[in-house]
Order: C-alpha cells, then structure tokens, then sequence
C-alpha cells in the first residue's frame, strides 16, 4: 500500500494537462533519457550520491551522514525500479525489499474508470495534494518559477515551493538541485556531473543483501482497484472537502494571537533537537527510575525495621 500512495503521490505532481492527455500511470519508465548524473549533499548532512536511467530501468544509490537526535549516523542505500518491480536495500545493514511496481496496475485500474470516475479521480488528486501541503504553511501546490540555474554545465529551472527549492533540467525531467528544511534538518542535494550515458553497475542488484520479497501481483492488482476506486469515488471528493471546511473552521478560530518564533529562537530550538539524545535520555530515565526504587526499598526497609522494633517495644512495654 506504500507503494501505492507513493506512486500515486507522484503523479499528482504532474500538472493537470497531463491528465488530460491520457492515463497519467502509463508507461512511466518509457522515453527515460539515457543518463547519469553524481551529486554531493549539504546541509545537515554531507555525503555523495548518484542515478542513473536508461532500458527503461532508474536507479540510485547514495551514502549520506548526519546529526540526529544526539547521534552521527550514515546510511548507505541503493534503490532500482523497472517496468515490472521496485528494489530497495539498505547497504548497511544488508537488507531489502523487492515488491510488484504498482504503476502498470493503477494503469490498467485508471482505464477502466468511466469519463465521470477519472474526472474526479484528477480533482480529488490535486485537492488532496493541495489539502497535504497547507501543512507546510506558505507553500502553494504550483510552486513558484525562480528563473534559471547552472549546475555541472547544465542549465535547469528553479521552482520554490514554500521551504523546498527543485531544479529540473529543461531537456529532461532531471533534478539538478534540491534544497529544503523539514523536521529541523537542512538538506541540500547538487549534481555534480552529469553524464548522457548509462552507469551499468548500477543497475547490478546487490548480492550481498538479504532480500524479503513481496511478488503478489495479483494483490497489487487488487490493492490498485481498490485505490484507484476509492480516489475516483464521490465519497473521496465528500471527505475531502469535509477536512477542507474542518481545517478552515480550526484556523478561524485559532485567531492570530499565536506568536511566532523569531529565526533565532527556532534556530535555539532546532539546535537542542539536533542534540538531543533519545538513548542518553533513556538511560537517564532508567537510571533515575531505578535508583528511585532502590531508594524506596531501602526507606522501606528502614521503615520496615523501625515499625518491627516498634511493636516489640510496645509488646515489652504491655508485659506485666
């Protein structure tokens, strides 16, 4: 179902006259410029990375370091999908998934909409992206064009969406720069080459990594009916707006009393996050949790004791 809402995701981002055009799932990896473009990472994390297209297959891999709650961490992953299925692995840990590729399902799903069900499956698409976005406040669903950038010779358009930054190719849906702020971490990816060729190796599945499948095709085409339904379905264009006027509501009532953050509080804020160490505050917690009961059983004891020489005191006492 990840998958699904994924690539459905997805495809919302594609303006509205591409759904017009026709099935906005069909053939996805067909007419991939053949290329290979390397890129560097900022920010809050630092590392390279790389992807590659070209039979109909993308892939990526990248290694990436950062501070998170207290600790420096790496991941290294590698991810590849076809026409047919979606791989992803976690190099560092040698682990992976290999699942159905949803898209050519959701295709089939979408065709067999009447006029009226693929309609409101583009509306309810687009309104739910719209819906999903006003979390991020100032961001609009458009973006906003910001001219034209170089990076690594090629020249790309630069779209602002809010807190996040693309810059796409004007030959080819390649992005050559990417940039945005989420959760208090800064990321920022640039290409650093870029190449109109293939990088076979890597398309090669890594043989090291432990792979857990989920090749049911026939539940994908079922999972896909029954998203791509649901989507197109009155009752969604019905729940959706219901949240619309719900969150409208919220807002009008939470007046404009709440004061903002200035840059530098958030900047305090965003610090202490980075920093803050979950296990160490685990540790500390258990610790102090323990020595309380320790503490607690040792006053119980004493406690115990003296209520015990109490009593034998007052026996003593009461004896003739």
């Amino acid at each position: 179902m990840r998958n699904l809402l994924t690539s459905a995701l997805l495809v919302a981002l594609i303006p509205a006259t591409t759904h017009a055009q026709g099935n906005p799932f069909r053939a996805k990896l067909k007419g991939l410029p053949t290329y290979t473009v390397e890129y560097s990472y900022g920010g809050d994390m630092t590392g390279t990375g790389k992807s590659s297209s070209g039979d109909d297959r993308f892939a990526s891999a990248e290694t990436r370091t950062g501070k998170f709650f207290g600790k420096q961490t790496t991941t290294s992953t590698w991810s590849m999908t076809d026409a047919d299925f979606i791989w992803s692995a976690d190099l560092e840990k040698k682990t992976g998934m290999k699942s159905v590729n949803p898209l050519p399902s959701m295709a089939k799903a979408y065709d067999d909409l009447d006029r009226d069900g693929k309609a409101r499956f583009t509306a309810n698409m687009k309104e739910m992206m719209q819906f999903v976005t006003r979390a991020f406040p100032g961001m609009p669903f458009d973006g906003e064009k910001k001219g034209t950038r170089t990076y690594a010779g090629e020249s790309c358009d630069l779209t602002e969406m809010g807190a996040f930054s693309f810059c796409t190719m004007k030959s080819a849906p390649i992005v050559l720069y990417s940039a945005g702020s989420f959760m208090c971490v800064n990321f920022e990816q640039t290409a650093t080459s870029v190449r109109r060729s293939s990088d076979a190796s890597l398309f090669q599945v890594p043989a090291d990594v432990k792979w857990t499948e989920n090749l049911d095709r026939a539940r994908a085409d079922s999972g896909a009916r029954a998203f791509i339904g649901q989507f197109a379905s009155q009752a969604m264009t019905d729940s959706i707006a219901k949240a619309k006027s719900e969150m409208a509501a919220k807002s009008g009532n939470a007046g404009s009393g709440q004061q903002q953050m200035t840059p530098e509080q958030q900047k305090q804020m965003c610090d202490a996050l980075k920093n803050f160490s979950i296990s160490t505050a685990f540790n500390n917690a258990m610790k102090n949790a323990l020595n309380q009961a320790k503490n607690d059983a040792i006053n119980g004891a004493v406690e115990g004791a003296a209520n015990k020489v109490r009593r034998g005191l007052g026996g003593l006492i009461k004896r003739p």
